[in-house]
């Protein structure tokens, strides 16, 4: 009886499968069943953010398959040294932007090898793949079992400086709606942290402007849950004005809007605010969103702001990964401890 309660509900072997079957199930095209993997994941009610980025990193892999393994087109082909041989490719061999056609033109150049985050990245895409592939028996083994994510440096991001915030905020003309919106747009960034995509999703319900917050919604954040995000006097104003200025467009719902009245892709500001950037003369900082996050970040710290309500803010799960986003330079330690030092009560 003791050994029956310990069979219950456990699995059990009903019939073996032929070699004519198994090899039936392994002779599937790599396309075919990356189109079975996608609709899982769509199931299980991955970001759309997620699933596109998997559709991109695989359509990495399968362009160096084309030109590297042109005669593999089955997933059960797929082995652990071509998954090294790609590692190998994109940290030595790839030309930057060669599989990006616009900015191929836009930023020429010879420099070889993506960078380890870059290449971590892609790599999560083909482990993820293929642990699902192998685990739904879909191929016979994982050829990126024993694949390990490169190692990276920590803490490489830094923060911009007061003075470089000042520069880069004169950039963007506010006697226009493009420059007034990205003006807006900055002014988010700085007072909240918010990374691009769930600022550009954002919509007029979300903003409440009596209580002087924004509300992400699960669908848009990062982790699926929902946050609040308090904002400045300044911030709020700008964004009731942009709402009003958005009152000349057909589509009025969304905060962050294009010339023509359409969604902005987050790539697109990413440009414009590295143009800025380089407007403003900043040559030793990446100018990108994500460095808003990190400047934000920063200076919460630096005012006075506790790391946990930060965490909050910044919707992370872990303390690690908010350790990650506060990187002070010496200088930012020195005034700190001229601030904070115990010797300040007793002298």
């Amino acid at each position: 009886m003791a050994e029956q309660s310990k069979r219950k509900g456990k699995k059990t072997a009903s019939r073996r499968f032929t070699e004519e079957e198994t090899n039936v199930v392994h002779e599937r095209s790599l396309d075919e069943l990356f189109a079975i993997f996608m609709r899982a994941k769509e199931l299980e009610g991955l970001r759309e953010r997620t699933l596109k980025d998997h559709f991109t990193n695989y359509g990495y892999f399968t362009l160096f398959l084309r030109n590297r393994y042109p005669d593999v087109h089955l997933a059960a082909d797929i082995t652990t040294e071509m998954i090294r041989d790609y590692i190998y490719y994109m940290g030595k061999e790839k030309r930057l932007w060669d599989d990006h056609t616009q900015a191929s033109v836009r930023y020429k150049t010879e420099k070889k090898g993506l960078a380890a985050t870059t290449i971590n990245i892609r790599l999560r895409t083909l482990k993820t793949l293929f642990k699902f592939l192998a685990d739904e028996g879909h191929i016979p083994e994982n050829p990126t079992k024993r694949i390990k994510l490169l190692k990276t440096e920590q803490d490489t991001i830094v923060a911009f400086s007061k003075q470089q915030i000042i520069e880069l905020l004169k950039q963007p003309d506010q006697r226009t709606y493009a420059g007034f919106r990205d003006y807006t747009l900055m002014l988010l960034f700085l007072d909240t942290g918010i990374r691009a995509n769930e600022a550009l999703g954002l919509t007029i319900s979300d903003f409440y402007s009596e209580q002087k917050m924004i509300r992400v919604p699960a669908p848009l954040a990062k982790n699926t849950s929902a946050r609040i995000l308090p904002l400045s006097k300044r911030t709020a104003k700008m964004i009731q004005t942009l709402i009003k200025e958005n009152s000349v467009f057909e589509d009025t719902e969304h905060l962050f809007l294009s010339n023509y009245g359409g969604r902005i892709d987050p790539s697109w500001v990413r440009s414009r605010i590295k143009t800025y950037g380089e407007q403003a003369g900043i040559t030793n900082v990446r100018v990108s969103p994500h460095t808003f996050r990190h400047t934000f970040a920063k200076f919460y710290i630096l005012n006075g702001g506790d790391a946990f309500t930060l965490q909050r803010i910044l919707g992370h799960s872990t303390m690690n990964m908010v350790r990650k986003y506060i990187q002070m330079n010496g200088e930012d330690i020195r005034q700190q401890h001229n601030q904070f030092s115990p010797l300040n009560d007793l002298f």
